[in-house]
């Protein structure tokens, strides 16, 4: 089973992917978008999340659950504040495939690469797991709102010398910002040989539950703990299917009308939805199952997915 979703939030004042620093100048990660321009398109710069400081966020959520279910992870895993990271046992080329994901749900579910050189007249090794679990960047939805990027000003008290205070500029974004999130749920557990680790099902409803927990708990991001953004999820639309689909962006519009015609068009799927908004069809189409939070519209697809992969 696949699983796509397709998220809309409002974010104001946001730092939560800062590029580099020059000088007392803090810049926000940028990327190009297309703005639709009367009958032609043009490509600006905006504020942008990467998909890598997502999963981060969600690998982190991971853990924490994890560690409460009493579920297998490396002591890389366990330790990754303190290493900065998540390494996933990188300096282990000798551990193969099917042991890191048996002992390790993070490097099961997110996946993992290591490598080792040659040495004299022998061969390298490498062992690498394909995530099972994919983020896009959180980007502008250029239909909804014009997203800007802008300096705000900040002072660093002197004590030494109150004359000379240590002035520094800190760019913050704000828009509406959307995302797409997929999880090929048959890949998760799943050993080389063709067979699954025992607790695969605990680990499929692990993967939904990490979700919730990164977007209700605001696990991903930096900058936090003076630029917490005012953040709020504001619609969203999933998909459950036998194959590969993944739901169009939910853009302004009835994105829920959009992907319900090509689930029907395709003749197999299960659609999801939830509008704070009020600009689709969510609680009135039928065949679409109607949430009123994102948090809800996860536990809904993971049930459903739960009901169907765990017979």
């Amino acid at each position: 089973m696949f699983v796509s979703f397709g998220f809309r939030f409002r974010a104001e004042v946001e730092a939560l992917n800062m590029a580099e620093s020059v000088g007392n100048y803090a810049r926000h990660r940028t990327a190009p978008v297309v703005i639709k321009d009367g009958d032609r398109y043009r490509i600006t710069l905006a504020p942008a999340v990467s998909g890598q400081s997502i999963a981060y966020g969600y690998m982190a959520a991971l853990v924490r659950l994890a560690l409460e279910r009493n579920m297998p992870l490396s002591d890389d895993d366990k330790q990754y504040e303190k290493l900065g990271g998540f390494f996933k046992r990188a300096n282990q080329a000798d551990l193969d495939h099917d042991k890191r994901v048996e002992t390790s749900v993070v490097e099961d579910i997110t996946g993992f690469m290591t490598t080792e050189e040659a040495q004299a007249q022998g061969r390298g090794r490498m062992a690498r797991r394909t995530s099972p679990l994919m983020f896009s960047y959180l980007v502008p939805d250029t239909s909804s709102a014009r997203a800007v990027v802008v300096p705000q000003m900040h002072v660093r008290y002197n004590l030494q010398n109150p004359q000379q205070q240590v002035v520094y500029q800190i760019e913050s974004g704000s828009g509406i910002f959307i995302q797409t999130v997929a999880v090929d749920v048959g890949r998760i557990g799943l050993l080389s040989n063709g067979n699954y680790v025992k607790d695969v099902c605990e680990r499929v409803k692990l993967a939904f539950d990490a979700l919730k927990l990164l977007y209700s708990g605001m696990l991903f991001g930096a900058k936090k703990a003076r630029y917490h953004p005012v953040f709020e999820p504001l619609g969203g639309v999933a998909a459950a299917s036998p194959k590969p689909f993944v739901v169009l962006p939910p853009r302004l519009g009835d994105y829920v009308a959009e992907n319900l015609a090509r689930i029907k068009a395709l003749g197999y799927g299960k659609l999801f939805c939830f509008d704070r908004e009020g600009v689709t069809s969510c609680s009135k189409a039928q065949g679409v199952e109607s949430r009123s939070t994102l948090e809800e519209l996860v536990e809904a697809v993971k049930e459903y997915v739960v009901s169907n992969r765990c017979k």
